[in-house]
């Protein structure tokens, strides 16, 4: 083959996987974007409660997922979207519920204020159910498809691994601001009442949650690279998410009551700290 026709066809794959790597992010921002619009319509129509809260999550899974596939197509969906190994998402749940247990266990030999206080155990059944099918179809599926798949799989054939990590940590850490940026224009257009364009979600300070999503992101790629399988990502990114609304939610919600004492937002950062000092080391040792 001519060397001129060999550049050619390695400037061809950097374009297509960098166009795809964009489109993976775009679809999550879109389907962010006109879930908000779809939760604002469904709210305003006098829908509530888990209701509500579906609604969302299922234009998220519906509009995300098959986008960030067809954009990658079937023979990129286990070198590129790392979608193999579906059994390693249970991986992903030990690590972050040993880091949580670690991290808690310490808080209580130190004497920290983390107490069960009372447990009504048929709410919080129904809250993990309810929560884990939400938050996976919301968050934690589309994200780590589109992000610990699409982007970093899309990136890390022309990039060196710590900058594919950079530019996916950067696309996740922007992601939340875009989409309600997005869901403010479309709401615009379609003439549906959603809440004014904010840089973080639920009034956040945005420097913290920046900081947070960076750290959580960061662990997330390590979770990929010491598993190869963004079912592990899932893994780790639902038992998260649970674990701090548990810690930090409403006992008359989760039907578990925690007494968390002062600073409980600490405990999450040193959870995933924990999480990124272990699979750091397990990756370095593979190496």
């Amino acid at each position: 083959m001519p060397p001129n026709t060999r550049r050619s066809s390695g400037g061809d794959r950097l374009t297509g996987d960098l166009a795809r790597a964009c489109a993976s992010w775009l679809a999550l921002v879109l389907a962010l974007g006109l879930a908000g619009v779809a939760g604002s319509a469904a709210r305003g129509a006098g829908a509530s409660g888990d209701v509500a809260r579906a609604v969302p999550a299922a234009v998220v899974l519906a509009v995300a997922v098959p986008l960030v596939l067809v954009a990658h197509g079937r023979a990129r969906w286990a070198p590129v979207l790392a979608l193999t190994r579906p059994r390693r998402a249970a991986v992903g749940v030990l690590v972050a519920l040993g880091s949580v247990g670690a991290v808690l266990l310490g808080d209580h030999l130190l004497g920290g204020g983390v107490r069960v206080v009372d447990v009504d155990a048929w709410r919080l059944v129904q809250w993990l159910v309810v929560t884990l099918l939400l938050a996976a179809a919301l968050e934690a599926v589309p994200e780590e498809l589109a992000l610990r798949g699409g982007v970093f799989g899309g990136l890390r054939a022309h990039l060196p691994g710590w900058l594919a990590g950079l530019v996916t940590t950067a696309a996740f850490v922007v992601a939340p601001a875009a989409s309600i940026w997005t869901t403010a224009a479309l709401g615009r257009w379609l003439e549906v009442g959603v809440p004014a364009a904010t840089f973080a979600p639920d009034g956040q300070d945005p420097v913290s949650y920046a900081a947070l999503l960076a750290g959580f992101g960061v662990v997330l790629l390590l979770v990929r690279a010491v598993t190869g399988s963004v079912w592990a990502c899932v893994g780790f990114h639902l038992a998260f998410l649970v674990v701090n609304r548990l810690l930090l939610g409403d006992v008359g919600t989760t039907g578990l009551a925690l007494r968390t004492g002062e600073g409980a937002e600490v405990l999450v950062v040193a959870y995933l700290g924990i999480a990124a000092l272990v699979l750091a080391v397990v990756r370095w040792r593979r190496r």
